[in-house]
């Protein structure tokens, strides 16, 4: 498919073509099996691949991002990464001791100890040959190593069958997220740049809304501190700490506020509470603790009020309750 016609049509049209063909070929193609693709050792050990067509580069950034994140789901593994080890321990015993075959290459050799990478392929093999290996160990080996063997081999059976399904998860999140943010970046694209200017663009547009929206799913929220964005992980307050940006004691709250003040607040504090027990804090601020703060425009929804009545009544409430200097109300 041609980029710039496929954009082009999208962007006049909403035709998903170039999106379904970009994402076709992310899931599809065969990236790993190109001839052509080998390690830069310049520019931050970047990888280098030529491909048939310029969407493909676009595909292939988003096939490298998915599994890039798919590694991560290593944690799965990690609490017996020592049963990894053992089972590799074992299954060099079985070939080299004991003679028996393993139709499996070693992905790497330490010492007197084959690497085998611990797949479903082999698991399922080690399934099948149940009765060749118990034999081997009665009759050449150890009790001691047998016992070993089913010992590790009990735990990394469940816990590879947890770590596919996460995995899995990872992809299809990955996917989603990808092609969402095709979609929002491809409408911005200046089609009468060149096919390798128009690449370069796209991927560094998915890259920001790739992570902002995993962050989004993760809980995490973008903060701007001393002219630099970083990445939060978001802390609550209760409800009436949200709409005023600190926590204060609710006897000195309601002592200072009375009145239209006091119905006011007690209306931005329930809904504040409930849309904690929703999850719905995207209209939310931050303060410089990152904790949620209620902001002038999700104050203006709840009361009603223009935003600038609602902002101003939060402003003037949030200076009579705070006993240092006043909170600036979040926008």
């Amino acid at each position: 498919m041609n980029l710039k016609d496929g954009i082009t049509t999208y962007q006049q049209t909403g035709e998903l073509a170039i999106v379904t063909s970009i994402m076709e070929d992310a899931a599809e193609t065969d990236f790993l099996g190109n001839p052509t693709r080998r390690y830069r050792f310049v520019e931050g050990n970047d990888i280098s691949i030529d491909l048939a067509h310029p969407h493909q580069y676009i595909a292939y950034r988003i096939r490298a991002i998915r599994e890039k994140a798919v590694k991560h789901a290593w944690y799965v593994r990690e609490p017996i990464r020592w049963a990894y080890d053992e089972l590799n321990r074992q299954l060099s015993i079985l070939h080299i001791d004991m003679g028996v075959r393993i139709p499996f290459e070693p992905v790497d050799w330490e010492k007197h100890i084959y690497k085998y990478d611990i797949n479903p392929e082999l698991l399922e093999w080690l399934r099948k040959s149940d009765d060749e290996i118990t034999r081997a160990y009665h009759e050449l080996g150890t009790v001691a190593n047998y016992r070993l063997y089913r010992g590790v081999l009990s735990l990394i059976e469940p816990t590879e069958e947890a770590a596919r399904r996460e995995e899995s998860q990872i992809r299809s999140e990955v996917m989603f997220d990808m092609e969402a943010a095709l979609k929002h970046v491809l409408p911005y694209v200046d089609v009468t740049r060149s096919d390798r200017e128009i690449v370069k663009y796209v991927n560094q547009s998915l890259m920001t809304r790739y992570y902002d929206a995993q962050a989004k799913r993760n809980g995490l929220r973008r903060l701007r501190k001393g002219g630099a964005d970083r990445t939060v992980q978001p802390n609550f307050m209760t409800p009436l700490g949200t709409v005023l940006g600190a926590e204060i004691a609710e006897e000195t709250v309601w002592q200072r506020i009375g009145g239209r003040q006091a119905d006011f607040l007690r209306k931005l504090v329930e809904a504040a509470r409930k849309d904690m027990v929703a999850g719905e804090m995207e209209k939310y601020g931050l303060t410089k603790d990152s904790c949620y703060v209620m902001t002038g425009e999700r104050a203006k929804e709840i009361s009603g009020l223009s935003y600038d009545a609602a902002r101003r009544r939060l402003t003037r409430i949030r200076k009579k309750v705070y006993t240092r200097s006043p909170v600036s109300v979040a926008r």
